[in-house]
């Protein structure tokens, strides 16, 4: 698996290189932007040397954004479910249609609810959830929600496959109830993640097959 990291603030590039200062192991390669008029030539030789390439784009438009969005199988929108982000997303609706129409080609996207509470549904995100299937947007049935464990990856450079090991090395000496409300962060976060892998896997046979 292959990331580019398009993003102009390059955060994974950064959690990368961290990891490997310290001596720590990156288990995927991690690209950084290159020059616009590069981007294509570059995501062409990754798409052939990587099983799976994740490319993390900007949230604004751009060239590049456009150029990215015309060599992708399956674009991911996120939002969290407020109608402020449901405006933002439905601008980058009409970017990847745009960018469609111009490569006279389809481009298969998906929203993802994310950043959302996990006990419950807001009435926020129910709202835009039914605006969204009343105009035909298609939603990965998935919901990533926020979680402290995936704000930990960034801040202290960690993989969530990583952090069972140090959770519980942290809690020694702690009662058994804390250790398993903490555990249960951790669990709930992988499990998540999973799910969330597993749809976008799903969407993208799904559109091949179509």
């Amino acid at each position: 698996m292959s990331i580019l990291d398009l993003d102009p603030n390059a955060n994974i590039l950064a959690w990368s290189e961290g990891r490997k200062a310290e001596g720590r192991n990156v288990p995927f390669s991690v690209h950084s932007r290159p020059q616009a008029e590069e981007t294509v030539e570059l995501i062409d030789r990754l798409s052939e040397e990587a099983d799976y390439l994740i490319i993390d784009l900007e949230g604004s438009k751009d060239q590049i954004v456009t150029f990215a969005l015309s060599r992708t199988d399956l674009c991911v929108i996120p939002l969290d479910g407020s109608p402020m982000e449901a405006r933002q997303a439905a601008a980058a609706v009409r970017l990847v249609q745009t960018t469609s129409s111009m490569i006279r080609a389809p481009i298969a996207y998906s929203l993802l609810f994310t950043r959302t509470n996990a006990a419950f549904q807001t009435t926020d995100e129910r709202d835009v959830r039914q605006e969204m299937e009343l105009n035909n947007i298609p939603t990965l049935p998935i919901r990533i929600a926020k979680r402290a464990p995936y704000t930990r990856i960034f801040r202290d450079g960690v993989l969530l496959a990583e952090l069972p090991d140090i959770v519980m090395d942290e809690l020694k000496g702690k009662t058994a109830s804390v250790k398993d409300k903490a555990m249960k962060q951790v669990t709930g976060a992988i499990e998540n993640a999973r799910d969330y892998a597993q749809a976008v896997i799903r969407a993208l046979v799904e559109e091949r097959a179509a």
